[in-house]
C-alpha cells in the first residue's frame, strides 16, 4: 500500500500524471459498475423475496384450494382438493383421498391407508416448493396490466436431485424452467418445466407440472 501511495505521488508530479490517474480511476469505476450490473440481473429469489414480491413461505401458513396436474410424456394426471392445516383432501380418478404426515388414505367403506397416488408428490409439498424457489435464479420478470407478476426461474437438475432425492449429481445440463405467478402477494400458479430433470434421470422424455392455488384462508 505504501509503495502504491508513493507511486501515485510521483506520478502526479509528472505533466501527464493527473490525466493517467483520471482515466485509470474512470476505467476501474466502470468495470466495477459493469460487474455489479451483471450479477444483479440474476438474483436468488429466496435472498430477495421481500423486494421481488415472491411469497415463498405463506403456503405453509394458509388453508387453500388447489389443482395439481402432471403431464408425463403422453399421460396426464389431475388432482383437485383443499389443504387444511397439515392435511390435504383431494379427488383423483373419481375417488376421495387425504394425505397427512406423508401417509395417504382412500375413502371406501372406511378410510384405509394406501400408497400415495399423487405423481411426483415432492413438487406439491410446500417445504420442497419453498426450497426449490429459494435455490432458483431469476431469468426474467413480467408485469401484467391485471397486477399479476410472473417470475421466470432457472434451476439445475443437480439442485433438484439433491433437494428432492438426497442424491449428489454432476450433470452437464440445460437448466429446468419454473414460472411463478403472483397475484396480490400470493402465489397463484407454479409451472414446472422439468424435461431436463426427467431426461437426466432416464425416467421420461418430458415432464410438466402445474399447480394452481386459490381461495386462501377461505377453506374452513
Amino acid at each position: 500500500m505504501k509503495k502504491l501511495i508513493e507511486y501515485i505521488k510521483e506520478l502526479r508530479k509528472k505533466p501527464y500524471g493527473n490525466a493517467v490517474l483520471f482515466f485509470g480511476f474512470y476505467i476501474i469505476f466502470f468495470t466495477i459498475i459493469s460487474i455489479m450490473a451483471r450479477t444483479g440481473s440474476v438474483g436468488n429469489v429466496g435472498q430477495d423475496n421481500e423486494s421481488t414480491g415472491v411469497v415463498v413461505n405463506n403456503l405453509e401458513k394458509y388453508n387453500y384450494s388447489f389443482e395439481y396436474k402432471v403431464v408425463l410424456d403422453n399421460d396426464t394426471y389431475s388432482y383437485t382438493g383443499n389443504k387444511e392445516y397439515n392435511t390435504i383432501y383431494y379427488k383423483y380418478n373419481g375417488k376421495e383421498y387425504y394425505n397427512r404426515d406423508d401417509k395417504s388414505y382412500i375413502k371406501e367403506d372406511n378410510w384405509k391407508e394406501v400408497d400415495n397416488p399423487i405423481k411426483f408428490y415432492s413438487f406439491l409439498k410446500e417445504t420442497n416448493m419453498n426450497n426449490i424457489i429459494n435455490s432458483s435464479y431469476i431469468d426474467s420478470k413480467n408485469n401484467y396490466d391485471n397486477g399479476e407478476v410472473a417470475y421466470n426461474l432457472l434451476v439445475s437438475s443437480n439442485t433438484l436431485n439433491k433437494m428432492i432425492n438426497g442424491v449428489e449429481t454432476d450433470y452437464d445440463e440445460i437448466p429446468n424452467k419454473i414460472k411463478v405467478s403472483v397475484n396480490n402477494g400470493y402465489i397463484s400458479e407454479i409451472n414446472y418445466n422439468l424435461d431436463n430433470y426427467c431426461k437426466e434421470k432416464d425416467s421420461c422424455k418430458s415432464l410438466n407440472i402445474i399447480v394452481n392455488y386459490k381461495e386462501f384462508n377461505k377453506i374452513s
